[in-house]
């Protein structure tokens, strides 16, 4: 259920080049599932917009809430500043996530940069699955999650540079392990060129493909229409708010 909620800071450490982890604690702690986001009001009143993270993952026992972000702008630089301790406000869980069928046994997670902070939280939701990673990062230096991925899954890296793992595109590892792994479903989360990248690797393969759309966002409830994207309906092409109606769609469904 949405509410805002008070949230304390465990850690946030810089696990990467100007990428942080931050873990958060709530008493009052909701269910949720991989995909969903959480939306944190910044501890200065000159930046009243709250910033949107996805739920990189989560621990029902312990209460916990782990998101990880790039410091790209003065938000995110403020929000690196944090210290443990420190209590802030924030709208969670928010949006819709992944929803796998029974029939998905074997699922292949695809993230590009930091849309791999979307992917821990899935197998943390439904452990009963096998899964394959398949990481994307610019260079070594950006890679994140490893560690965390590497206990749910079997992974596989890709480095714009060769500097870790496989040399080029993850979307083309993925097609070169698609015969061996034989998913039943493709998890995806990444900028919007790997994402027509991804669809012509898979072209003519009929596997079913559900996308996390990354989109700016002002509220975050569906109010100030920031998040729009176009899609396929029944009733024609429409503009859905990827805050509400997703964030997560399936592929086939989004005009890219």
């Amino acid at each position: 259920m949405m509410k805002d909620r008070i949230i304390e800071v465990i850690s946030n450490v810089c696990i990467a080049s100007e990428i942080f982890e931050m873990v958060v604690s709530t008493d009052d702690f909701p269910d949720m599932v991989g995909g969903q986001f959480i939306h944190i009001a910044l501890p200065s009143e000159a930046h009243p917009l709250r910033r949107p993270f996805c739920i990189a993952d989560y621990d029902t026992a312990e209460k916990t809430v782990t998101i990880v972000y790039a410091v790209l702008g003065e938000g995110t630089k403020i929000l690196s500043k944090v210290t443990a301790g420190s209590q802030l406000k924030a709208l969670f869980p928010l949006g819709n996530g992944f929803d796998l069928d029974e029939s998905f046994k074997t699922i292949a997670l695809v993230g590009g940069g930091l849309g791999v902070a979307v992917l821990p939280a899935i197998p943390t939701t439904w452990p009963d699955r096998e899964y394959h990673s398949f990481l994307g990062f610019a260079q070594a230096s950006k890679a994140v999650l490893i560690d965390n991925l590497n206990r749910k899954s079997k992974i596989y890296i890709a480095t714009d540079d060769g500097s870790l793992g496989e040399k080029g595109f993850v979307t083309s590892l993925l097609a070169s392990k698609l015969n061996e792994i034989k998913p039943d479903a493709i998890l995806c989360c990444g900028p919007e060129i790997m994402y027509k990248s991804l669809a012509r690797e898979l072209e003519g393969i009929d596997i079913p493909v559900f996308i996390s759309l990354e989109r700016r966002m002002g509220c975050g409830v569906g109010a100030c229409l920031v998040c729009n994207c176009k899609v396929k309906t029944a009733k024609g092409d429409k503009y859905l708010r990827a805050c509400v109606e997703g964030p997560v769609f399936p592929m086939r469904e989004v005009i890219l």
